[in-house]
């Protein structure tokens, strides 16, 4: 009998395989990780989705410098998800002390004040390696599905798809308990 896994359907995915991705984190080095694992699992056949939640969904945002003027005196606009009549003066400086785009984010360790993210990037690119925003990209190129949870939308000012460099959307927790429930591969970062 052969162990050769399963062939891959037109869309690429295997039958019955699927994993999920939770990325929790803001951090750099837990972000690469999950994108990388999201990406080459996807390229293998299982179907991957990715969910987004607080920090972790920078990862997906337009990158903006802290003190870029849109950030802190830009009005916070709707969208998919969020409830604008509940705003607070508060979620404005949540918007504007937040790291922007995938090029912002800390390193979990060693991050001595932005230069860690940095070092890591020129070694990444001298290395010929995918810096994160092309490996946010090429997830979604191959099909990667993402979902940003709608509380975390809500309280962090996030205007789908405005704010975002790829598509995604919005769900409440039901939606990731039935997404882990039949996943093959569960992971948090």
């Amino acid at each position: 009998m052969s162990t050769l896994p399963h062939p891959a359907g037109p869309d690429g995915a295997r039958p019955g395989k699927k994993g999920v991705i939770l990325l929790v984190s803001g951090e750099l080095d837990k972000a690469i990780l999950a994108f990388e694992i999201a990406a080459g699992f996807q390229a293998m056949g299982m179907a991957m989705s990715m969910w987004f939640v607080l920090y972790g969904a920078n990862c997906l945002r337009k990158p903006r410098p802290v003190w870029s003027p849109a950030k802190w005196f830009s009005r916070l606009r709707g969208g998919a998800g969020r409830a604008t009549e509940t705003d607070s003066m508060l979620q404005h400086l949540v918007r504007g002390l937040n790291h922007d785009g995938a090029c912002h984010l800390p390193l979990s360790q060693l991050n001595y004040g932005g230069l860690g993210p940095m070092i890591l990037r020129r070694i990444m690119r001298r290395k010929g390696m995918m810096q994160l925003e092309d490996l946010v990209l090429k997830a979604h190129e191959l099909g990667v599905r993402f979902t940003i949870c709608q509380i975390c939308v809500d309280a962090m000012a996030v205007s789908v798809p405005d704010d975002l460099i790829v598509e995604a959307e919005v769900k409440g927790v039901s939606a990731y308990y039935l997404d882990v429930e039949g996943a093959d591969y569960n992971v948090t970062f």
